[in-house]
C-alpha cells in the first residue's frame, strides 16, 4: 500500500474517531499535543491546526449553517 493511501485512510479514521466519540476540551488537551509532538516529531502547530480542522469539519457536519 502507498503513503499516500495510508494517509487517507488514517484521515478517514480520525474523521470517523472525532464523529464517534466526545471530544473534551480540558486544560489538558495543550499537554497532550505536547506529548504527541515529542512522541511523532510532528511539529505542534500542525497538530493544532489538524485538530482544529477536523472538529470544526464535525461541528459543521453536525449542525450545519
Amino acid at each position: 500500500m502507498d503513503e499516500k493511501r495510508m494517509g487517507e485512510i488514517a484521515l478517514a479514521l480520525a474523521k470517523y474517531r472525532v464523529r464517534m466519540e466526545p471530544v473534551h476540551l480540558h486544560p489538558n488537551v495543550k499537554r497532550e499535543l505536547g506529548n504527541m509532538e515529542k512522541a511523532t516529531g510532528i511539529p505542534l502547530d500542525e497538530l493544532k491546526l489538524f485538530s482544529k480542522t477536523l472538529i470544526e469539519e464535525a461541528v459543521e457536519e453536525t449542525f450545519g449553517s
